[in-house]
C-alpha cells in the first residue's frame, strides 16, 4: 500500500481502503520514500502581481502628471514588546538562565530558562508564579499549557516532564517522556488535558497518559508512535478535528490518535532544503461571521464545524497551501486538495496564520514577510528584524552526549518551534521570545491605518486607500467598509477645502503644482469613488471661481471624459471643457470627446460651428445623429469632400483620414450600428441601412440634374479604397437589408458594372474575391455574365500592375463556369496568358489544343506544359497514347523552340525518341545538336555515360555534339568571340565523357580540323595512348609562342582566366600539367628534361626585368624538383643548366639554398641505398661461408689469455670462453648475449660492417650572403 496513494495535486492524500489501513503504521509512512521522487513543490512558481494601488507602494503618495496616482501603506504588522516581561527576564538572565521557550493561555504567559525555571506572568507583566528548576534533570527545553489552562508541562533536556499547576504546584513527574537518554524537544497537550504527546531529540513521538495523583499505583502509560532508526519527527502541531500534524525531515504526516494506536490520514512531501525546517500553521473559517475577521486558535481546537480548513506549509523558500476535507477523514474520498504552491525570495523557519487572506513568515535572518496564500505573493515587511531563539543546543543534544537524530540535528540549525507562539484569544497575534525580550507581533487593523495617515496630515494617501476600499482593491472588514464610502466624501472635501485655500504667497508656479497635485486626487476619488454629484455641484462651482484653478481642472478632466466615466454632467461644464479644448487646439481631443458627452448637454450651435470650421466630421455626424436623427447628410457630405480628391492615386494624411472615417461610418450605417460605437434604437435600425443603401446606389447621387454619371457614390467609394469597401459590403452582408428582395445579388450586380466600366483592374480584382466569397457564404448566386465581363476586362489589359490579378481570374473562373469559353480563350491568347489558357482548356481536357496555343506562339512554356500534363494530367490510356503519339509529330518543332527544354522534356519522358537523333545529313545534325546537347549535360550531372546503352549508337549521338561544339553550331550553349572558347567547351565535357570520345578517330579528326582545340587532341592522343605525339604538339606550342616576350612574365602554373590568345606561360603549365598525369612512364623523365631545357634558354633571354626573372627562377626551382622526383638521372644535365642561369649562379645562398640541398640529399640517399645493397649482398655470401669453416673443424679456438678478461684473477672458477680467445668468469659476465667486452669481433666468422669513407666536407656555404661564383667545367 502506498503512503501517499497518488502525489498528484488532486489526490496525493487518498490512501485507498481503510479497512486496510490498522496494517499501515506511522514507520510505515517514515520509510516509504519511493513516492516522494516526484517533489510537487519542486515546480517553479511565479509571483502574482501586487492588488490595485497597494502593487505601487512605493516611497508616499505620487501626484506627478506623468505617473499614476500611488500611495504608500504601512506595514502590515507591528511589533510592541512587552517592556516589563522583557525587563524581567533579561534582568535575570545570569541567576535563573537564558530564556528556552514560551507559551500563552487565559492571560498567563509561561516562560522557561535554561536552569529550569519556571516564569508565570499574567499580560500586565507581573510575575505571578516563579519555580525553581532541578539541575539533575536538566535544562528546561519546551513549555505548553494544556488546553483548559490549568496545568503546565515543562519538557527537560534530560529527558523528564514536570507537570505544575497554574498555582505553582508540582502535579506529576514523568522521568522518562521519550526514549532513554535523549532530551524532549517539545511536549503537546491533547483537548483530555491528562494526555501528553512529546517528541524528543532522537525523533520519536510519544504518547504519555497521566494518571491521577490518587491512582499512583499503576505508572503513567507511555506508548511510542515513532522511534529508533525512523526517528524523524522534528515537531508536532494539534489541529482541529483531533488531527496532529507531524513535521518530519522529509514529510509532513496527519495523524489521528486512537485507544489502540494511530491512523494516518495522507502525507505531504517536504523533501527538499533540508537545512531549514519545516513549519505550518492552520486557517479555520467561520460560517456564521465574517470570514475576514479573526478567529480564536484555542476555540476552534474545539469546534466541529470543519468547513474551511486550510493549512499553509513552508520549508525554505517553498511554501503549499492545502485545503483538507474533514468531512472524508474516514472515508473513501478525497482528504485533501492543494491549493496553490510557489516560491518566497528568502527561506521561511517559522509562520503563522493570522487571517483569511494573510499569513505571517519569520525568514531565518529574524525579518517578517507578509504572505497571500489567495494571490501567491510575499512581500517583506518594513520592521526591525527578530532576533531569534534558535533551539540549536537542545536539538543537538547538548545536555546528553549529542546522542541525536541525524533527521534532528539537519534542522538543528535554524528550528525556533519554542520560541513562537501563538495568542489564545485571537489569531490576529502571536509572541515571540527573542533575545533582546519578549515580544508581540500584531496584525495592522484598517482604523490604525487611516489614523497614522491622519497623525501625518497626509489626507492625499488617506484619501486614495479609502478609495481602494470601497473598490475592493484592498481587503478590509466589512465594517471598516461600510464606513469607508462615508468617510471617502469626508476625506475628499477636506482636500477640496485644502485645494481652494492654495498657498500663501509665491510665485505662480507653485500655484500651479498646488492645483494639479489635488485636482488630480479630487477628480480620480470623485470619479472612481462614485461621488459624482459632489464633484458636478461643490468642486466645479468652488473650483471654477478661479481662472487657473478652472484651468487646471479642465486639463485633467480629458481621461475621465473619453473613458466615458462622467455620467450625466452638467451643461456648463461640457460647454467649458469643449471651448477649452477649441481654444488650445486640440481638435482630436474635442472629437473624441463631443461623442462621449450626452446630446442634452451640448450647445449644439456652437459644437457645430467648430466641427464645421475644423472640419470635425465626427462631431457632425454625432449631432445630426442624436439631435436631428440624420444620418445621410454627414456621408453625403463627407462623400462631397473625397470627391476632390478620390481620383487621385496619392492621398495626403488628412484626406486618408477623411476616406477611412467615411467607410467606418458607411459600415456603421448598414450594419444598424451607431457611430462610432454603440447600437441604434429599434425604429432606426431598420432606417438607417435602407436610407444609406439607397444613398450610396443611387444612379444619379445627391444633385440629380445637374450629373450624367451613372452610380457616382458607388464609383468614388471603388476609386479611394476599392477593397475596403468591397470589405465593407462582405462584412454587412448578411445583414437584414441584403436579405430582403433579392437586393443583396442585385447590389453587387451592380458594383460589377461599375467596376467593368471603370476598367480598374484593382478593383476588379477585389470584385471577383468579393463574389467567391459570398457564394461561398452562401448569401448570393454566382452571376456568370459579370464575372465573364470582368475576366475578359482584365485580360485585355496589359500589363498588368497587381500580383494578384491571375489569382482572381483563375478563382472567379474555378466558382463559375462561363457561358462562352471562347471570348475568354481568345483574350487570353493576345496577349498570352499561359496560366489562365492551361486552366480553360485543362479543364475541357483539350490537351493538344492548349499545345497548339503555345507553339502557335512559340512560348517556351510548352516544354512545362507538356510535362505536367504528363506528370499530374490523370491521363487514361487512350489520352496518354493520343498525347504522346501527337507530341512526337510536332517533335522537330519541339527541337527547334529551345533545346535545353526539350532535352528536359525528352530526358524525363521521351527517352525512346533519342535512338531515332542519330542522323546522316548535316542540317538534320544542326537541327538535333542542341538536344543531344542539352541530354549530354543531364546524363553527367545524373553520371549516366551513356545515351542509350548502345555503345555504336552513343558514339554517333556523342559525335554530333562533339562536332557541333567545334564547328560553332547554334545552340543553348553559352559562345564568346574568343576561339579557344570552344576548346574549352570540349574541355569541361571531359574526362567523363573521354572514354566515348577515345573510341574512334572521328572525334580526334574532327578536333584536328579546328587549329584552336590543341587542348582537346592533347587529351584525345592521351586517351588513345600516342603520348609522344600528344607531347610533340605541346612542346610546338612552346615553340611557337617563345617569341611572345611580353606574355612570358605572366607565369601561371594553374590558369583561371582565358585569354585571347594563350600564352607561353599557358602552354607551359598544360605541358607540366602533361608530365604530371604521366609521371609514372619511364620515358617521362626525358619530357621533363626537355621542359627543363626549354626553360633555361627562354631565362636567358630575359634581360634584366627582375619581375620575370623572378617567376623564371620560380619556374626553374619547381621543374627541378619534379625531375629529382624521379630519380638521379638527369641530376648532372640539371647542375649544368642551372650554371648556365645567371640568376642562380650570382644569386646567395639564402636565395637558392633549398634546390641544392634537395639536389644533394637526393644524390646522398642513392648513394646510400647503393652501398646498403652491397653490405646485404656480403651477409647473404657470408652466411654460407660460416656454414662451410664449421664443416671443416668444430674445436675451439686456443685462448690467448687464461686470467679473466674482467677481474684478471686465474681460471680456477666456471667460466666462458669466447672465440676471440678471451676467457670470462660466468659471475662477471653482465652480458645477456654473453659477448665478450673486449674491443675485438665476438665471432670471427662474421665480417664487419664496412662503412663508406667519408670525405673530408667544408662548409661552403658559411657567409649565406656571399655570391657562390659557380663556374662551369669544360665539358
Amino acid at each position: 500500500m502506498s503512503t501517499s496513494g497518488s502525489l498528484e495535486k488532486e489526490d496525493w492524500l487518498d490512501l485507498g481502503d481503510l479497512n486496510n489501513a490498522a496494517n499501515f503504521t506511522l514507520d510505515d509512512a517514515l520509510n516509504d520514500t519511493e513516492s516522494l521522487n516526484d517533489p510537487l513543490l519542486d515546480e517553479q512558481f511565479l509571483f502574482d502581481g501586487d492588488f490595485g494601488s497597494v502593487s505601487n507602494l512605493e516611497d508616499s503618495a505620487s501626484t506627478s502628471d506623468n505617473q499614476p496616482l500611488v500611495y504608500k501603506l504601512d506595514a502590515s504588522f507591528v511589533i510592541q514588546p512587552h517592556q516589563l516581561i522583557s525587563n524581567q527576564i533579561l534582568k535575570n538572565e545570569k541567576k535563573s538562565g537564558r530564556v528556552i521557550a514560551v507559551a500563552e493561555r487565559n492571560g498567563w504567559i509561561a516562560v522557561v530558562t535554561s536552569k529550569g525555571q519556571l516564569h508565570l506572568f499574567d499580560l500586565n507583566g507581573n510575575l505571578n508564579q516563579f519555580h525553581r528548576g532541578d539541575e539533575t534533570m536538566g535544562g528546561a527545553s519546551c513549555v505548553t499549557f494544556s488546553l483548559d489552562g490549568k496545568y503546565l508541562a515543562i519538557g527537560l533536556q534530560k529527558g523528564a516532564i514536570k507537570i505544575m499547576t497554574i498555582d505553582n504546584k508540582l502535579y506529576h513527574i514523568i522521568n522518562e517522556g521519550g526514549q532513554p537518554g535523549q532530551g524532549i524537544v517539545q511536549v503537546l497537550y491533547t483537548k483530555d488535558n491528562h494526555t501528553v504527546l512529546t517528541i524528543d531529540n532522537g525523533g520519536s513521538f510519544y504518547e504519555c497518559k497521566i494518571n491521577r495523583q490518587w491512582l499512583q499505583k499503576r505508572k503513567d502509560s507511555l506508548r511510542c508512535h515513532v522511534s529508533g532508526c525512523n526517528g524523524e519527527i522534528v515537531a508536532m502541531k494539534l489541529l482541529p478535528g483531533d488531527v496532529i500534524a507531524l513535521l518530519s525531515v522529509h514529510k509532513l504526516i496527519f495523524y489521528v490518535i486512537k485507544p489502540r494506536g494511530g491512523q494516518i490520514l495522507g502525507v505531504f512531501p517536504t523533501k527538499y532544503e533540508f537545512q531549514f525546517p519545516p513549519a505550518c500553521s492552520y486557517w479555520l473559517g467561520c460560517p456564521k461571521s465574517d470570514n475576514n475577521n479573526s478567529s480564536s486558535p484555542l476555540n476552534s481546537l474545539y469546534t466541529s464545524e470543519l468547513r474551511d480548513f486550510r493549512i499553509c506549509i513552508s520549508r525554505g523558500h517553498k511554501i503549499s497551501v492545502l485545503r483538507l476535507h474533514a468531512n472524508n477523514f474516514f472515508s473513501k474520498k478525497r482528504r485533501a486538495t492543494v491549493i496553490n504552491q510557489f516560491d518566497v525570495p528568502s527561506p521561511l523557519v517559522n509562520l503563522h496564520w493570522m487571517s483569511t487572506h494573510v499569513v505571517a513568515g519569520i525568514d531565518a535572518m529574524g525579518a517578517v514577510w507578509l504572505i497571500d496564500p489567495e494571490k501567491k505573493t510575499a512581500k517583506k515587511q518594513e520592521l526591525e528584524d527578530l532576533q531569534l531563539i534558535f533551539s540549536t543546543p537542545i536539538l543537538k543534544g547538548s545536555a546528553t552526549g549529542g546522542k541525536v537524530s541525524e533527521a534532528v540535528k539537519a534542522v538543528a540549525e535554524y528550528a525556533c518551534y519554542q520560541s513562537v507562539t501563538s495568542a489564545t484569544s485571537t489569531s490576529e497575534r502571536f509572541i515571540v521570545l527573542a533575545h533582546d525580550g519578549l515580544k508581540y507581533l500584531e496584525k495592522v487593523h484598517e482604523w490604525q491605518q487611516l489614523e497614522s495617515y491622519k497623525e501625518r496630515n497626509d489626507d492625499i494617501s488617506a484619501a486614495l486607500y479609502l478609495l481602494d476600499v470601497c473598490r475592493d482593491k484592498v481587503r478590509a472588514s466589512e465594517e471598516f467598509k461600510r464606513e469607508s464610502r462615508n468617510l471617502l466624501a469626508e476625506k475628499t472635501s477636506k482636500l477640496l477645502t485644502e485645494t481652494v485655500s492654495g498657498i500663501v504667497g509665491g510665485p505662480l508656479s507653485d500655484l500651479q503644482s498646488h492645483y494639479r497635485k489635488y485636482i488630480r486626487v479630487i477628480l480620480k476619488v470623485c470619479v472612481t469613488g462614485g461621488l459624482l454629484e459632489f464633484l458636478y455641484t461643490t468642486c466645479w462651482d468652488r473650483l471654477s471661481m478661479d481662472s487657473i484653478s478652472k484651468t487646471v481642472f479642465l486639463e485633467h478632466l480629458d481621461e475621465y471624459v473619453l473613458d466615458g466615466a462622467l455620467i450625466d454632467p452638467p451643461t456648463p461644464l461640457v460647454n467649458e471643457y469643449l471651448q477649452h479644448l477649441a481654444s488650445e487646439g486640440h481638435f482630436s481631443q474635442f472629437q473624441s470627446a463631443v461623442v462621449r458627452f450626452p446630446i442634452h448637454t451640448l450647445d449644439l450651435h456652437t459644437v457645430m460651428s467648430i466641427c464645421k470650421q475644423n472640419s470635425i466630421y465626427d462631431g457632425i455626424i454625432y449631432v445630426n445623429n442624436k439631435a436631428l436623427n440624420d444620418y445621410i447628410t454627414p456621408l453625403e457630405d463627407m462623400l462631397a469632400e473625397m470627391s476632390e480628391f478620390a481620383h487621385r492615386g496619392v492621398f495626403s494624411d488628412s484626406e486618408q483620414i477623411l476616406g477611412n472615417k467615411v467607410l467606418v461610418y458607411l459600415n456603421c450605417c448598414l450594419a444598424g450600428m451607431a457611430y462610432p460605437f454603440g447600437q441604434l434604437d429599434g425604429d432606426n435600425q431598420k432606417r438607417v441601412p435602407l436610407e444609406t443603401f439607397r444613398c450610396i446606389s443611387s444612379i444619379r447621387g445627391k444633385e440629380e440634374k445637374e450629373s450624367e454619371e451613372q452610380y457616382p457614390y458607388l464609383k468614388l467609394l471603388l476609386q479611394f479604397d476599392p477593397q475596403q469597401f468591397l470589405n465593407v459590403v462582405s462584412t454587412c452582408a448578411d445583414v437584414e437589408l441584403f436579405q430582403l428582395d433579392n437586393r443583396l445579388q442585385r447590389f453587387v450586380d451592380t458594383i460589377g458594372q461599375v467596376c467593368v466600366n471603370m476598367k480598374c483592374e484593382l478593383s476588379l480584382i477585389h470584385y471577383l474575391a468579393l463574389l467567391v466569397q459570398l457564394s461561398e457564404r452562401a448569401l448570393i448566386a454566382l452571376p456568370t455574365e459579370p464575372i465573364q465581363d470582368a475576366v475578359i476586362t482584365l485580360l485585355k489589359m496589359s500589363p498588368w500592375d497587381q500580383i494578384g490579378t491571375e489569382d482572381a481570374i483563375l478563382g472567379g473562373l474555378y466558382h463559375a463556369t462561363p457561358d462562352d469559353k471562347r471570348r475568354i480563350i481568345r483574350a487570353a491568347q493576345n496577349p498570352m496568358r499561359p496560366v489562365i489558357l492551361s486552366f480553360l482548356y485543362l479543364s475541357d481536357r483539350k490537351f493538344e489544343e492548349l499545345i497548339k496555343c503555345y507553339l502557335d506562339s512559340e512560348n517556351k512554356e510548352v516544354y512545362s506544359v507538356i510535362g505536367g500534363i504528363l506528370k499530374g494530367g490523370e491521363l487514361t490510356v487512350q489520352e496518354s497514347a493520343e498525347l504522346r503519339s501527337y507530341i512526337m509529330s510536332i517533335m522537330e518543332t519541339l527541337y527547334r523552340i529551345d533545346g535545353w527544354l526539350c532535352a528536359n522534356l525528352i530526358n524525363d519522358h521521351f527517352r525512346e525518341v533519342i535512338v531515332t537523333m542519330a542522323e546522316n545529313e548535316e542540317e538534320k545534325r544542326k537541327q538535333i545538336f542542341p538536344v543531344l546537347a542539352g541530354i549530354a549535360q543531364l546524363r553527367k550531372y545524373a553520371n549516366q555515360p551513356s545515351f542509350c546503352n548502345d555503345n555504336e549508337l552513343d558514339e554517333k549521338l556523342f559525335g554530333i555534339v562533339f562536332e557541333g561544339i567545334c564547328k560553332r553550331w547554334p545552340s543553348w550553349m553559352p559562345t564568346s568571340e574568343n576561339p579557344e572558347s570552344v576548346d574549352h567547351q570540349l574541355i569541361s565535357m571531359f574526362p567523363f565523357w573521354l572514354p566515348l570520345a577515345a573510341n574512334t578517330d572521328f572525334c580526334l579528326n574532327i578536333a584536328v580540323g579546328n587549329e584552336y582545340c590543341v587542348r582537346t587532341v592533347v587529351r584525345l592522343l592521351e586517351a588513345r595512348h600516342h603520348l609522344e605525339r600528344a607531347f610533340d604538339l605541346l612542346f610546338e606550342q612552346l615553340e611557337k609562342n617563345k617569341e611572345n616576350d611580353e606574355r612570358m612574365g605572366e607565369l601561371n602554373f594553374i590558369s583561371s582566366k582565358v585569354k585571347s590568345y594563350p600564352s607561353t606561360a599557358e602552354w607551359l603549365d598544360e605541358t607540366m600539367k602533361f608530365c604530371s598525369r604521366q609521371s609514372t612512364k619511364d620515358d617521362n623523365s626525358d619530357r621533363m628534361m626537355r621542359v627543363f631545357q626549354f626553360i633555361s634558354e627562354r631565362a636567358a633571354q630575359v634581360g634584366e626585368d627582375s619581375e620575370k626573372q623572378e617567376k623564371i627562377d620560380e619556374s626553374l626551382r619547381v621543374m627541378c624538383r619534379q625531375i629529382l622526383a624521379t630519380g638521379t638521372r638527369y641530376a648532372k644535365q640539371l647542375v649544368d643548366q642551372l650554371l648556365d642561369s645567371p640568376s642562380f649562379s650570382g644569386s646567395s645562398f639564402i636565395d637558392n639554398g633549398g634546390l641544392i640541398m634537395d639536389i644533394l640529399s637526393s644524390c646522398d640517399y642513392e648513394a646510400e641505398i647503393y652501398q646498403e645493397m652491397i653490405y646485404l649482398i656480403r651477409e647473404e655470401n657470408l652466411t654460407f661461408a660460416q656454414k662451410l669453416e664449421l664443416e671443416v673443424s668444430r674445436r675451439a679456438p686456443l685462448m690467448y689469455n687464461s686470467q679473466c678478461i674482467t677481474c684478471e684473477q686465474p681460471m680456477n672458477k666456471s667460466g666462458y670462453v669466447f672465440r676471440c680467445g678471451h676467457f670470462q668468469h660466468i659471475e662477471c659476465s653482465t652480458s645477456i648475449e654473453r659477448i665478450c667486452t673486449c674491443d675485438g669481433i665476438a665471432d670471427r666468422l662474421v665480417v664487419p660492417r664496412e662503412k663508406p669513407d667519408k670525405p673530408n666536407k667544408r662548409d661552403i656555404f658559411k657567409n649565406w650572403e656571399s655570391k657562390l661564383n659557380c663556374r662551369v667545367l669544360p665539358k
